[in-house]
């Protein structure tokens, strides 16, 4: 998905929006970051690499040729993660975000920028200019987000099945949202903490209204459609916490990017056995609904790994679903 931009629009009377493409460029689970220069702009932080987009110019062709410019490398399929828009005292910024896994040549700084490759989960360490900083939560999101079954009750041991039933095995995609909407506040609880144990690396999401007391097993939590619509602000206790929200339309994937979601569910593409009878999308409508949001959004209903590569030439980032198989 990319889009032709006239990069600097008026704001108001008094700014102007400049419009930059970015790579979050990713091998072997670490992130490739420039230093910037000390008299530049924020200077002497750590920066993703990328450029001004000219205008009248696609942003993934501005993104082509600032990374081969800046890196000598030739990218290939960059993957739309995100738009930022940021106000310094001095100027606006509107970040276009796109993750990129293939690329030919080895980056060296071209423009005597020194390179470093950092990994993902110490990309929260650095000091980065204010607008790139949700980038680094974007970072760690994963292709696949599991979701699990509501039968999957921890007084019938069911959790260790699941488990091996998902084969949940590479540690990036190792995230998963605890779904169990007819179980009591205890049962779920025990839940969380079973999945913990039984899987220390997973990162674990919790419903958005559960106890507080889990909050040491989990990396975030997930608003259903209606609880994200009723919401008028979120809350973080750190800057690794994580938002994910359902939405279905238009109304709900505006509010989640007003209220600063960092991805979304977007279905059902297709019918599955859990939701028989519930409207869906199909990839059209997918499609249409999924070019709407600036944040990460995941296709969920019939969703299969092998989907991926579909999903994402519909503009979506990643799968979600109960069933990997």
């Amino acid at each position: 998905m990319s889009h032709v931009l006239n990069n600097e629009v008026e704001v108001g009377t008094t700014s102007k929006i400049v419009d930059v493409a970015v790579g979050l460029i990713v091998k072997n689970g670490q992130a490739l970051l420039a230093k910037r220069a000390e008299h530049q702009h924020q200077g002497g932080r750590f920066e993703f690499p990328g450029g001004k987009v000219e205008a009248g110019e696609l942003v993934t062709d501005a993104l082509s040729r600032e990374l081969h410019e800046e890196l000598g490398i030739q990218i290939h399929t960059p993957q739309f993660v995100q738009r930022l828009t940021y106000r310094y005292p001095e100027k606006t910024v509107r970040l276009h975000v796109y993750r990129i896994e293939s690329f030919d040549g080895e980056p060296i700084g071209r423009e005597g920028q020194p390179l470093h490759w950092v990994n993902l989960d110490q990309l929260f360490e650095l000091n980065f200019p204010d607008a790139n900083r949700p980038i680094v939560r974007a970072a760690q999101l994963p292709s696949r987000y599991s979701i699990t079954s509501n039968l999957m009750m921890p007084e019938h041991d069911a959790i260790p099945a699941w488990l091996a039933e998902q084969a949940i095995e590479k540690e990036t995609d190792a995230w998963v949202y605890v779904r169990l909407p007819q179980v009591s506040s205890d049962i779920y609880e025990a839940a969380i903490q079973k999945l913990a144990m039984l899987r220390p690396d997973l990162n674990l999401i919790a419903a958005w209204d559960a106890s507080e007391s889990i909050n040491a097993f989990i990396r975030g939590r997930h608003l259903t459609q209606s609880a994200l619509l009723a919401q008028t602000d979120l809350v973080r206790s750190s800057e690794q916490d994580f938002w994910f929200a359902a939405c279905h339309d238009e109304q709900s994937i505006q509010h989640a990017m007003q209220l600063g979601v960092d991805a979304i569910t977007l279905g059902s593409v297709f019918a599955t056995p859990t939701h028989p009878d519930h409207e869906t999308l199909g990839w059209s409508g997918f499609a249409q609904l999924a070019q709407l949001s600036d944040i990460p959004v995941y296709a969920l209903g019939g969703m299969q790994v092998k989907d991926l590569h579909d999903v994402r030439a519909k503009g979506g980032f990643g799968v979600a679903g109960i069933r990997f198989v």
